[in-house]
């Protein structure tokens, strides 16, 4: 029980509001109460509160504070609570204040006020058990406490006249507008694995601190799925010098190891090898609710590997530091007496993990547990070495530089002959996977270049798994971000949030004018040629356009918001990136347009239809695993969501775009059910973690 003359200075300071009884409200910061952190999928809610209690919490929320696995893949996997991703809410200190003493009726009063007040902090309490997400909701600032919500409501349910319409003379920009609310905190329940595993990822990237790129949130996401089925799970991560050490939880150094390194030197014609042992920092902590072991060089002054203003941004050299990094890796396993049942390395960077292992670590008996994936997230970069360059892993480069194992087959008759770290780590793998099941066959039939044929050879171990994406940081029911949520049977927030966008952008506010949003990285993969003509065709069947991203051609789409497109009301092309806006734009959208060239798997068209929006999409990659056109008669009618083109010209593109504008005007009833069947896709982490774990059983049976 808090002490009296703390309740009296907070009912004095705070906001009163009437209850049935007439108690007043208490402020969070005069109760101390920590504020909560976001929860992850599948919610478990508290008991509402008593009606009281219930209206103070409402109060306290707005006071302003090498062998092939050729089985077949079998053994469903099951999840479980994620004890690991835990995280500690910041407290708000009390502070007292003397006031006059109240009369008897007053001290009852207190003291009922006291018990609520309890009660209402017990509840938010109960956040210290649920994980913290890092997203753009997560700020602290934007830190509210509220009364847990029954499976299925929605987070905000308001009308036309309750919403404070944006306009785009705001200063700042309206979507940078402060969250009315924020979803409240709760755990990840899943089923528990009857047969955990320790896996440990060995990567480059980690979402959302050390992220560049798809590879990041694939790390992440899978990692959280699969401590949410009770297996351990760690991350192994390089620690650059860029990374903000406040936002890695319980970040404490464990020890100082020692790795092998060596360094080819030529002068005067003579080549010579020094070899040395580099003293290697371990730290460990938690980033996105994973645990994860950071590792760099222990001495500054002899070292500049991961030093830099950011990722990849470095002046070291990146193939040296991934290759001592992938020795560093294996060698804090064996002095950490780690020895997992699963490797999982990820790209070019790490492959050398998977070399190293079975050459080395295992076969010196150092490691004897693990088996090996890797996971090919593009096959664009094949990580090049030349024989000398290897030897920053402590081992010589000729060991691995034959055909059969690493020898980049491009260079063959070179002087010299190279190797392919990214073929070497197919070749030593137990099971190789890329992010979707399409891209998997286009990379065995032309896509993936000269390593098509080194897959071709292992194909029995060498398949596609779908990403999945993040269902609480994209949630239509609970984003902060929206002005009104929905959800299926409950859609009236979509049409609020596309006013919203029309207004707050100072577009037409036509609730008939069909709405296609472009969310991209603009540059040739994504297929900028396509996205440029899409606009103008879109404006002229009578529709409106609004492009958010920025790349390689900036410049150009640049020139045309400038000029052509400069008060068009129908027409806005947003050269940025702003997260909190592409969540308004998802939820605003009627269609999203994703014309990638190729695109090994892609979250846009999964997030759009977390929002009820229907994709357009060209047909490759992960686009092809995840959108069936609505008219094609081959395709059975549950799976049906979206509208899918072949061709790369703009005739096949205009066809789909225009079939959704057909049916958008004519097919109301039809269009509205579509919205609400494309949110029930399940295209979640937890459904993508499944067929992992069901890989890694099968490894562990390899031979």
């Amino acid at each position: 029980m808090m002490s009296s003359s703390v309740v009296r200075a907070a009912a004095a300071a705070s906001p009163t509001g009437t209850c049935s009884s007439g108690y007043r409200h208490l402020s969070r910061a005069a109760l101390g109460i920590a504020a909560p952190t976001l929860g992850r999928r599948r919610r478990v809610m508290g008991a509402p509160l008593r009606p009281c209690v219930r209206r103070t919490a409402e109060a306290l929320a707005s006071d302003g504070t090498g062998a092939e696995a050729g089985a077949s893949i079998g053994a469903e996997a099951v999840a479980g609570i994620d004890p690991a991703a835990v995280g500690a809410p910041e407290t708000v200190s009390a502070t007292e204040v003397e006031v006059e003493a109240p009369s008897p009726v007053d001290n009852l009063q207190l003291m009922l006020q006291a018990l609520m007040a309890e009660n209402a902090a017990l509840q938010v309490k109960l956040v210290e058990l649920a994980p913290r997400t890092e997203d753009v909701t997560a700020r602290p600032e934007l830190a509210r406490v509220r009364e847990p919500l029954g499976p299925g409501e929605l987070l905000t349910v308001v009308d036309s006249a309750s919403i404070k319409w944006p306009t785009p003379e705001e200063n700042p920009p309206f979507w940078t507008r402060r969250p009315a609310a924020l979803p409240p905190a709760v755990a990840d329940v899943c089923e528990q694995d009857p047969n955990p595993m320790h896996v440990v990822h060995v990567t480059a990237e980690m979402a959302p601190i050390a992220k560049v790129g798809g590879l990041g949130d694939v790390v992440t996401g899978l990692a959280r799925a699969h401590l949410c089925a009770g297996h351990n799970v760690e991350v192994i991560l390089p620690f650059y010098s860029s990374l903000n050490e406040g936002d890695v939880e319980n970040l404490k150094h464990v020890m100082n190891f020692d790795v092998p390194k060596g360094k080819e030197t030529e002068w005067d014609g003579v080549r010579e090898t020094r070899m040395e042992m580099v003293s290697t920092s371990m730290h460990t902590g938690v980033i996105g609710g994973c645990n994860v072991i950071l590792l760099k060089p222990a001495a500054k002054e002899r070292s500049n590997i991961f030093v830099g203003g950011k990722i990849y941004g470095g002046s070291y050299n990146e193939l040296e530091a991934y290759l001592y990094f992938c020795r560093a890796a294996l060698e804090c396993l064996r002095s950490s007496g780690r020895d997992p049942q699963v490797l999982h390395v990820h790209e070019w960077q790490c492959s050398a993990v998977a070399m190293l292992y079975w050459d080395l670590y295992f076969k010196e008996g150092m490691l004897k547990n693990a088996k090996v994936m890797l996971t090919i997230h593009n096959m664009d970069n094949t990580g090049e070495c030349r024989e000398e360059e290897f030897i920053a892993t402590g081992m010589k480069g000729s060991l691995f530089n034959t055909l059969e194992r690493a020898m980049d087959e491009r260079t063959i008759g070179h002087n010299p002959e190279r190797l392919c770290l990214l073929k070497g780590a197919i070749v030593y793998s137990n099971f190789v996977t890329t992010v979707s099941p399409t891209y998997a066959k286009e990379a065995l039939n032309g896509g993936g270049g000269f390593l098509g044929k080194t897959l071709m050879k292992v194909s029995r171990k060498f398949g596609g798994v779908l990403n999945g994406v993040d269902t609480n940081l994209w949630d239509a029911a609970m984003d902060p971000v929206l002005p009104a949520n929905f959800k299926p049977g409950s859609m009236a927030g979509k049409a609020l949030c596309k006013k919203y966008l029309q207004s707050g952008l100072g577009m037409n506010v036509d609730s008939d004018k069909p709405l296609v949003v472009c969310i991209s990285r603009l540059v040739p993969q994504k297929g900028i040629d396509l996205i440029r003509h899409a606009i103008t065709h879109t404006k002229e069947q009578g529709g409106q356009f609004v492009l958010l991203g920025s790349g390689h051609s900036d410049p150009e789409f640049s020139a045309m918001a400038a000029a052509e497109y400069a008060d068009d009301p129908d027409v806005k092309l947003l050269i940025f990136y702003s997260d909190p806006l592409s969540h308004l734009m998802y939820a605003a959208a009627d269609m999203v347009l994703v014309p990638s060239m190729f695109e090994p798997c892609g979250l846009t068209q999964m997030i759009a239809m977390c929002y009820g929006a229907l994709p357009v999409v060209r047909k490759t990659g992960g686009l092809a695993d995840t959108v069936f056109d609505v008219d094609d008669a081959g395709v059975a009618e549950h799976l049906k969501n979206g509208f899918v083109f072949e061709g790369a010209d703009y005739a096949s593109m205009d066809r789909a775009l225009d079939r959704g504008f057909e049916y958008y005007g004519a097919k109301k009833e039809w269009w509205a059910s579509m919205q609400e069947k494309v949110m029930e896709v399940d295209n979640s982490w937890e459904r993508a973690g499944q067929e992992y774990i069901r890989i890694y059983n099968v490894m562990q049976n390899a031979v």
